[in-house]
């Protein structure tokens, strides 16, 4: 087993040598979610069974220059057009970008696919499956309080990530005019927490037409392996896998922390409700209702609405929705 100094050196190397020589947007593979939601694990267990490039998240305006010109999660009506960023988007599509940050996690000298594993897409995903849609899309749901304790653990930040959302005007427009009261009413970190979880999910559940968006339980995916697995390999076209895949989703992911329940081989699914306070998990579960999102997740450690299995979009969900 390679040292974490050694993993980096090996990483930094193959970022160097690789060669993407397939151009064929077909060849890319989407994983997109909330931040510490699952997005390396799914995007991991995927790139164990297929020779791939793993891009790391290339939609951050931060991290990499040729996205700086966008907000830090940038909101993209479907119906409009956006020549910059669609010459970026098929750039990443295609493999014609390179970058330190993008290929952190390089792995494979000559890859068949790329697999672009993304936190800060999830406002224009539908603007991105009607452009592009070639690569397959994956959509990991992981629980709000979940989601909150991993974030507050590793004390990020709440305000600026909030302010990205309130200064696009086409998404209070679209979304967030009838939210400010909750907004503006957040004042404990949990509860900014759990904004920032809202609304990058809202916004992908309302814009994707039944059927069209396919989700991932990140709960189903623990308790379920053995079904969720193969509907994964069938979404993306990838029947010749190996049982292996099994012991490669009881890894650890290369962003799982030292006090993650995968790591300390507590509860995954229900960590969180000995972790975060009860007045933490109302704050969460109170912004959650707000956005018409407890149909999903409630005070239970597992979802509540039956997405049929792998393969459905929240556009079936009840009529309020």
């Amino acid at each position: 087993m390679m040292s974490p100094l050694s993993k980096r050196l090996f990483h930094r190397l193959l970022g160097c040598l690789y060669r993407d020589t397939n151009g064929d947007a077909s060849r890319s593979i989407l994983v997109a979610g909330a931040a510490r939601s699952g997005t390396t694990w799914l995007a991991e267990i995927i790139a164990s069974q297929i020779p791939c490039r793993i891009m790391f998240e290339p939609f951050h305006p931060y991290k990499v220059k040729a996205f700086s010109a966008f907000d830090y999660f940038h909101y993209q009506r479907p119906s409009t057009d956006n020549a910059q960023l669609y010459a970026y988007c098929d750039a990443v599509f295609r493999g014609r970008i390179r970058h330190p940050w993008i290929d952190r996690e390089a792995a494979t000298l000559r890859p068949d696919y790329r697999l672009i594993k993304e936190i800060r897409a999830n406002l224009f995903l539908k603007w991105i499956q009607q452009r592009f849609p070639q690569p397959p899309l994956l959509f990991i749901l992981r629980h709000p309080c979940a989601v909150v304790l991993s974030r507050l653990q590793l004390q990020w930040a709440t305000d600026s990530d909030i302010d990205s959302f309130l200064r696009q005007p086409n998404l209070m427009e679209d979304f967030l005019s009838d939210k400010m009261d909750i907004i503006t009413q957040a004042s404990s970190d949990a509860a900014k927490h759990a904004l920032i979880w809202c609304i990058s999910n809202i916004v992908p559940l309302q814009q994707f037409a039944p059927g069209d968006l396919q989700i991932v339980l990140y709960e189903q995916l623990v308790a379920q392996p053995d079904t969720i697995i193969p509907s994964i390999f069938q979404k993306i076209g990838i029947t010749d896998y190996q049982d292996s895949v099994y012991q490669a989703a009881q890894k650890p992911s290369a962003t799982s922390k030292k006090h993650s329940a995968v790591v300390t081989g507590n509860d995954q699914l229900a960590q969180w409700q000995n972790k975060l306070s009860a007045t933490q998990i109302d704050d969460v579960l109170t912004v959650v209702a707000a956005f018409g999102l407890d149909a999903i997740y409630d005070d239970s450690p597992r979802p509540q609405y039956d997405l049929k299995g792998f393969g459905k979009s929240f556009g079936s969900a009840p009529d309020n929705f």
